[in-house]
């Protein structure tokens, strides 16, 4: 049985990232056990768990000193859709306390699936601090290691985006978004900090000329070429984003 029960965004947003009174805490746990749009609607407000799971495990690969907070140690294929929701209610908790060189204070929103790629991509570059860049120190043999095994992957050179002399470059991952490999290449800005050039592949062929806009508060510069999509995102200056695309654009 499915029943509509008032509660406003915002309380079930407290619930979720563990600040709720424990009054409305428990009206919210009662309600669940039966009220399928509730459920529907706590679900919508919570973490990709799974996603930002596998994004996270991939960094702590790459960067060591990163904690791993986000091990999940049970198995979901039996628990109920209100226990479903307490272990991304948790995994929300413990990310937005996450210390990675300081103080990482942002509550974690999935995006709609509307948004697209380039959403997903700011709700995890928000995510970052100059900290999580800066004790990263690769080789010049890991370097082109791990941009040889990211580029055949990808179909795309990815060692031509590494040339831009006014930005840092610490490392590339593989990530995904609906089934398609999605790069990221992290960089540190001449000012310390973090910004990603992120590529995907696209079905649209066509040549996008660069666009401004702003995602998750920060600066944020795209654009299309030969059946790439990228994205250039990082910090709140929308010159240095609009500059540093364009000198990508030109290496391309």
């Amino acid at each position: 049985m499915s029943q509509q029960t008032h509660f406003s965004d915002e309380d079930l947003t407290a619930f979720l990232d563990g600040e709720a009174s424990v009054e409305l805490s428990q009206k919210i746990e009662s309600a669940l056990e039966n009220d399928a749009v509730l459920i529907k609607r706590v679900e919508d407000l919570s973490i990709p768990v799974d996603e930002l799971k596998a994004a996270m495990q991939q960094a702590t690969d790459q960067a060591p000193g990163l904690p791993d907070v986000l091990t999940d140690r049970t198995s979901p294929s039996n628990k109920s859709p209100r226990s479903l929701i307490y272990a991304g209610s948790l995994a929300a908790s413990v990310l937005i306390s996450l210390v990675v060189g300081g103080l990482v204070g942002k509550t974690y929103f999935a995006p709609s699936e509307a948004q697209g790629w380039k959403h997903y991509v700011a709700a995890y570059q928000s995510l970052y601090v100059g900290d999580t860049l800066g004790n990263i120190q690769l080789s010049p043999e890991q370097i082109q290691k791990n941009l040889k095994d990211i580029s055949g992957q990808i179909g795309f050179d990815l060692v031509k985006m590494t040339a831009d002399s006014e930005l840092s470059f610490k490392r590339a991952q593989l990530l995904g978004f609906k089934g398609k490999p999605l790069v990221q290449m992290a960089y540190l800005s001449p000012d310390g900090q973090p910004v990603a050039l992120c590529i995907i592949k696209t079905n649209k062929g066509n040549t996008e000329a660069i666009g401004m806009e702003k995602l998750e508060g920060m600066a944020a510069a795209s654009w299309r070429k030969n059946g790439y999509a990228f994205l250039f995102i990082g910090g709140e200056n929308d010159t240095v984003i609009r500059e540093g695309a364009a000198r990508f654009q030109a290496l391309l």
